[in-house]
Order: structure tokens, then C-alpha cells, then sequence
């Protein structure tokens, strides 16, 4: 799995909280293993203002990584083994809906 926080490769053997300094959060691409149940492989949020990666190691059977919006007031949780890759980076504007 791999994750790039503003155009830098993050450690993921590490616990990263990535919080958004500005008002309209970060726009989160999240591509998924060929492997995993999800039937769409690509998942975009906007104005996600929270990345929790590793926030858990037990959650649903292994190490998760948690994305929150307090902009849209909601947020989901990901196991890293069905993430292939995600891409973070800020947006500047908001949008209606949360996925995209």
C-alpha cells in the first residue's frame, strides 16, 4: 500500500493523522486492490478534513485506515489490505456531496 500526502510518500509501517489546515479539507483518492470485495476500485472523497491511517490494527480483521469529513459530518473506515494506494491532496472548494 502506498500513500502520498501532498506529493510526498508517507511511511505506512508508521500511525500517520493527517489533519486539513484549510477550510475545505482534502480531496482523497483511494484506489483498491484488484483482490478486494469492492466492486468499484477507485473511491474519491471530498472535503475530507481527517486521515487516520492505522488508527486501528484490529478493526474489521486487520489494520485500518479511517477517513472523516467534519465539513459533510461523515466519514468511513478501509481495511490498508484492500488499499492498493491513496492520494491526498487539498482541495479549494467545497462540494455537495462527500463521494464522487
Amino acid at each position: 500500500m502506498k500513500i502520498t500526502y501532498l506529493g510526498q510518500e508517507l511511511d505506512t509501517t508508521k500511525e500517520h493523522e493527517l489533519l486539513s489546515k484549510n477550510e475545505f479539507g482534502f480531496k482523497v483518492t483511494i484506489q483498491h486492490t484488484e483482490e478486494s470485495w469492492y466492486v468499484d476500485k477507485t473511491d474519491i472523497a471530498y472535503n475530507c478534513t481527517e486521515v487516520h491511517h492505522l488508527w486501528s490494527l484490529d478493526y474489521m480483521g486487520g489494520p485500518s485506515i479511517a477517513f472523516e469529513s467534519d465539513i459533510h459530518g461523515t466519514g468511513f473506515t478501509r481495511r490498508v489490505d484492500t488499499i492498493e494506494r491513496v492520494d491526498i491532496e487539498l482541495l479549494d472548494i467545497k462540494f455537495d456531496s462527500y463521494f464522487g
